[in-house]
């Protein structure tokens, strides 16, 4: 399961680096994630791994939603001549990646 958490963090923070440089041209980083089926099995989860991914959950929709507030706060912001406000959604989308990837790792280690 770590594997598919680790795939996650490493195409959100792709997917962040190629949208500040390439701006929605580097959206299509995201195709990245076509491998996500094919790693891990799919196995019967138990209750404490279903209690763990609805902590992950929660995590991540609060950490989404910071990145969401500070994409806002910064829209003015131009970085390599664009806008952070013009690709507001690529941002938020990566940060759910990064959040996601990045919770998930820290709490199916403890």
């Amino acid at each position: 399961m770590n594997k598919r958490f680790i795939l996650e963090l490493t195409v959100g923070i792709i997917l962040l680096v190629a949208v500040l440089i390439f701006g929605q041209k580097g959206f299509a980083a995201l195709a990245l994630l076509a491998i996500h089926p094919f790693i891990g099995k799919k196995k019967k989860l138990d209750e404490r791994e279903s209690q763990l991914f609805n902590k992950i959950g929660n995590y991540t929709a609060g950490i989404t939603l910071l990145a969401s507030v500070a994409t806002f706060y910064f829209s003015d912001l131009i970085i390599n001549g664009q806008a952070i406000g013009e690709n507001w959604l690529f941002y938020v989308c990566s940060a759910f990646l990064i959040s996601h990837g990045g919770s998930g790792l820290v709490i199916m280690r403890s």
